[in-house]
This record gives structure tokens, C-alpha cells and sequence, in this order.
């Protein structure tokens, strides 16, 4: 199932990390699903949505939201601009406190965070296709 339910079923068990596959989706609003699967396209910000309204129901560890981003960059800012707004404080957007290169902070530390962890597009590289070739081009001469 990819319905919002399937996260917060997720998330109600203790789950810490979620994975979201982003696409671009129509009217300029990214979708979650996927990819070359039987899974149906749900709106990334009804997911966020209901991680916002279920985060912290069963854990109040951080939760790290595991961005697959397929999206070019006009969608990118959308994504932020709902993680931003919907999210709010729970976001973590700047460091916690302390010397980061000596130690990180601990989960303690981070209760009632969320953390984003995914790859950025280069500002040079506005369609996702571009992206994902450009990178296999990367990898296959690293191998070589």
C-alpha cells in the first residue's frame, strides 16, 4: 500500500527511519512512489503531513526521513518549502550545539527531531535525468 496510513503504521511500531522515493508530479507538487513498482503516486506533502502528526506518537527519538529524490530543482524548493513549514521546530536545520567534528550529538540529544538525510542536485543540473546519467558517468569512470 502507498497511502500516508502505510508511514504512520511505520512510524506506530517504533520505526526510526523512513524512506521516501520523490518524483516530479503534476501541478508542480512532488509525488511519493516506488519507482517501476505496483505502488500508487501520493502527494509528498500529505506524507509529511501525517510523519509531522505521528512522529513522536510512540518514540521521541529522532526520526530520519531518507530522501531518494528524483526531482529537478523547482520541485526540490517545493519539498523544502513543505518539510519547512510543516515541520516547523521538529526540523532540524541547524547544528545542535557543540563541536560536531569531535563528537555527534546523541540521540538524546535529538529527541523530537527529524533529520533529512538524501543528496542535493548541483545547481547546474535542473532535470533529474541529466542528474542520474551524469552520475553513472561518474561511477563508470571511477570503476575504470
Amino acid at each position: 500500500a502507498s497511502r500516508p496510513e502505510a508511514y504512520v503504521r511505520a512510524l506506530m511500531k517504533g520505526c526510526r527511519c523512513v524512506e521516501l522515493d520523490c518524483w516530479e508530479g503534476s501541478n508542480r507538487e512532488p509525488v511519493i512512489y516506488h519507482g517501476h513498482t505496483l505502488t500508487s503516486k501520493i502527494l509528498f506533502r500529505d506524507v509529511i503531513e501525517s510523519i509531522r502528526d505521528h512522529a513522536f506518537k510512540h518514540s521521541s527519538y529522532p526520526l530520519i526521513l531518507s530522501l531518494e529524490n528524483h526531482c529537478g530543482l523547482e520541485q526540490q524548493s517545493t519539498m523544502a518549502h513543505h518539510l519547512k513549514t510543516m515541520l516547523g521546530d521538529m526540523l532540524l536545520i541547524q547544528p545542535v550545539e557543540g563541536d560536531l567534528s569531535k563528537q555527534l550529538p546523541s540521540p538524546e540529544q535529538l529527541k523530537g527531531k527529524i533529520l533529512v538525510k538524501g543528496k542535493k542536485l548541483s545547481e547546474n543540473k535542473t532535470d533529474p535525468r541529466v542528474y542520474l546519467i551524469s552520475n553513472r558517468e561518474e561511477e563508470m569512470q571511477e570503476e575504470e
